[in-house]
């Protein structure tokens, strides 16, 4: 019953982590208004790093070389995301960029199809083709693709290759190494590349606390925390349909905060996505047997 408790009380913990990760979308928007996007990455992803030193230091557990090569690739994978999750965000709606960014549910079995061996059920592909039209009725302009958009589904591309290469790696690398080198890996990338933009500013006080330190302690140090936590107990499906969630509290907090005014017709395509999101998820692919 405890242990029941527990489990309930951690998923829960993970919603409330995915309405302010759908809300983030908005204060990034405001966030960029002041500062670069690489700025923003580097700031946001130090202080989450600098949160979990200490912790790091108490537990004193050495890094492996599972560690370092598995958390590499994985911080490649992530500060490609986040890359062009801000870049995108300044030339498209906080609306917009959530939804897009909630395709990376789709692209991730495909790639574990791909790369993996999982079997790609019926399910997995009609969320593939649900997906693919919603996305052209969010996001197409006199048939042409928004630019912010695009790079918004570069960013979902490679989340979707942060969980498969971080599902690979964590099963022999310690959870907080390889978390904390992620947020350090790309708190530095974002730093060289602010650095080669001449755009690396301490960014001011509204910024700082209605964006950065909010995001980073909240949604980056503390929901990295509470989604790994929150996998311990719950199934990978469950987990998958939490996540879902996102874009749904990302397009309600830009409707609110933002200021985002989608057309019915956007709005129907954004449903789609959700809808293929769902559909994806409720039934995972099995991995293939040998022989």
């Amino acid at each position: 019953m405890a242990t029941t408790v527990n489990r309930v009380a951690w998923e829960w913990a993970f919603v409330a982590i995915t309405a302010f990760w759908g809300w983030s979308f908005s204060a990034i928007h405001f966030a960029l208004q002041s500062l670069s996007d690489a700025a923003f990455n580097t700031w946001r992803f130090a202080i989450a790093a600098l949160c979990l030193l200490p912790i790091w230091w108490l537990r004193r557990t050495p890094l492996t070389r599972h560690d370092l090569l598995g958390g590499g690739l994985a911080d490649l994978a992530l500060f490609a995301a986040f890359l062009f999750q801000t870049k995108g965000l300044r030339h498209t709606t906080a609306s917009n960029a959530s939804f897009i960014t909630g395709l990376a549910v789709i692209i991730t079995p495909l790639l574990a199809w791909r790369w993996l061996g999982l079997i790609l059920g019926r399910k997995q592909l009609a969320g593939a083709l649900l997906a693919a039209i919603g996305l052209a009725m969010l996001t197409l302009s006199d048939m042409q693709l928004r630019l912010g958009d695009a790079l918004v589904l570069g960013c979902a591309l490679f989340f979707a290759v942060h969980v498969i290469v971080l599902s690979r790696a964590s099963k022999l690398a310690d959870t907080l190494n390889i978390t904390l080198m992620q947020l350090l890996v790309v708190a530095g990338l974002s730093a060289v590349q602010a650095g080669l933009d001449r755009s690396l500013l301490w960014p001011n006080l509204p910024t700082l606390l209605h964006s950065v330190l909010p995001i980073a302690l909240l949604g980056t140090a503390l929901g990295f925390f509470v989604q790994t936590r929150a996998q311990v107990g719950s199934s990978p499906n469950k987990i998958a349909l939490i996540i879902v969630m996102e874009p749904v509290f990302g397009g309600v907090f830009g409707y609110l905060l933002a200021g985002d005014r989608l057309t019915l017709f956007n709005w129907c395509g954004a449903l789609l996505i959700v809808l293929a999101m769902l559909l994806t998820e409720w039934q995972f692919g099995r991995r293939q047997t040998a022989g």
